[in-house]
């Protein structure tokens, strides 16, 4: 804008200086009045799709804003390196992890695999922010680039409901947040997939762990124990179409009165944003946000095995009801060849 300016008009018509101070006076004014609106329109692409969660936040998302365009990088060696101008001309040393596989021994017991489990996929578990994790545990909220805690959450609510309902799952663990803000777009793909490899699912699950909470928000008392709260997040039709938004809306709410009936105190409701977080791609499909940055690995996990116990419930009254309304048919129809029996033989 200040070049347009500078160019347009001759130096002594304008003081191009204070044109740029006025511009730049603009733009912060601006981007306090509108934090999202800001990061939207400095990045328009983004008003298209889902945004991370942080962008909902006007002064998370403004923070977000500063800090991309000062370039600063906000975690642990970021940090370091902009005090230590020295390091930014040292790439950080890679890690180098090694597996080690087991020795088998001359007889050695097999895994045990479960040929009880249901025969359709009734379940589908992702995490779009595949790096988000508990601090207390890891020294960090996020693993950038990495399988954070969210997901050891993830696979801990597909074996419950595997081991305790025999509800077969089908859950990924591609990491989808190397670029943060287009993290939904990368996750929208591997909901697709789930969603058309698995056409009886009855449930897409969305793990994620909420921010900007404090130590004491962030622990629920349930049965005398200290766990991490949980959260659903259900999208709208404020931003894009999404005209069945409800059908997620009411799942998520039968969700939460089942954590209310087994676990009071656990579940701190739905809660409708503007996002449609890939939930247009199921009726079933919902976000949940075990625990904050603020918890332990443990207590989220504690919390994810009693989501998956209410959800268990919920699918196996959900398959029951279905074979109901699936047998009255069958019994209308016995009841009609027995009437002509009865009519003929008369």
């Amino acid at each position: 804008m200040a070049l347009f300016v500078f160019f347009y008009f001759s130096p002594s018509q304008v003081n191009t200086r204070q044109v740029m101070v006025n511009t730049v006076t603009w733009l912060v004014k601006k981007a306090i009045q509108d934090p999202r609106g800001m990061v939207l329109t400095s990045m328009p692409a983004l008003a298209w799709h889902d945004t991370p969660e942080e962008m909902e936040s006007p002064g998370r998302a403004l923070l977000t804003w500063l800090m991309g365009v000062a370039g600063i990088d906000l975690n642990a060696y970021g940090i370091i390196r902009a005090q230590i101008p020295l390091l930014a001309q040292v790439a950080p040393a890679g890690v180098t992890t090694l597996t080690v596989e087991p020795e088998k021994s001359v007889g050695q017991e097999q895994p045990i695999i479960n040929h009880d489990l249901s025969t359709d996929t009734l379940v589908g578990i992702y995490n779009t922010h595949t790096g988000e994790t508990y601090s207390l545990t890891d020294g960090t909220d996020r693993l950038n680039g990495k399988k954070g805690g969210v997901v050891t959450v993830a696979e801990e609510i597909a074996g419950v409901l595997e081991k305790e309902f025999a509800i077969r799952v089908a859950r990924s663990d591609t990491i989808h947040d190397r670029q943060y803000a287009t993290s939904y777009l990368e996750s929208e793909k591997t909901a697709r997939a789930l969603v058309a490899q698995n056409p009886k699912m009855i449930a897409l699950l969305d793990v994620h762990r909420d921010a900007g909470r404090s130590r004491e928000e962030s622990l629920v008392q349930v049965n005398g124990r200290k766990v991490a709260p949980i959260l659903i997040i259900i999208g709208s039709d404020a931003r894009r179409p999404f005209p069945n938004w409800q059908q997620n809306y009411d799942f998520a709410c039968r969700v939460a009165a089942k954590l209310d009936e087994l676990y009071p105190g656990l579940c701190q409701g739905v809660r409708v944003k503007e996002g449609r977080y890939n939930q247009f791609l199921h009726p079933g499909a919902i976000l949940v946000e075990v625990g904050t940055a603020n918890n332990s690995l443990a207590e989220a996990i504690a919390s994810g095995e009693m989501l998956a116990r209410a959800l268990g419930q919920i699918i196996n009254e959900e398959i029951k009801s279905k074979k109901t309304v699936k047998s009255k048919p069958d019994q209308a129809v016995d009841q009609t060849i027995s009437t002509l029996c009865f009519n003929y033989w008369k």
